[in-house]
């Protein structure tokens, strides 16, 4: 083979890595909203589940690859952090709660004590704080 066929198939070869590094790269998280969940799962069923047996919640609810559950609950509290973000507490009648991260803004009605229900990946139990955190939420309702 000449050099010039194998510098241009080497060429054609990296051009079509880069390409395809590139789009995986750039290529965004799947919207929860539009995930089906895994489980469907009550605030303190979530963190008593996590108390009684971290391992076995964990394979459960985070899995060994990403999926999204679906938690209800009533709010505690929520506020926007300066980036953008909506941070949701959900009530789990003891201290840690459940953490639920928003990119967007969470519907307008919600309000602490509101009866919600999300949908989000479950990252696991915060051993600092013992609470849950959920990422990437979106409101089911």
């Amino acid at each position: 083979m000449k050099i010039k066929t194998m510098i241009a198939v080497g060429a054609t070869v990296a051009v079509v890595a880069g390409v395809f590094a590139w789009r995986e790269y750039s290529r965004g998280h799947q919207d929860s909203a539009k995930r089906k969940a895994a489980a469907a799962i009550t605030a303190p069923e979530l963190l008593e589940a996590f108390r009684a047996d971290e391992a076995a919640a964990t394979a459960r609810f985070v899995g060994t690859t990403e999926q999204v559950i679906e938690v209800s609950g009533v709010i505690r509290e929520m506020g926007q952090e300066a980036d953008g973000r909506w941070n949701v507490t959900l009530e789990t009648n003891d201290d840690p709660g459940i953490e639920c991260e928003f990119a967007t803004a969470v519907p307008s009605v919600w309000t602490a004590g509101r009866q919600v229900t999300l949908k989000g990946v479950c990252t696991g139990m915060d051993d600092l704080f013992g609470h849950i955190l959920m990422q990437r939420c979106a409101a089911v309702e």
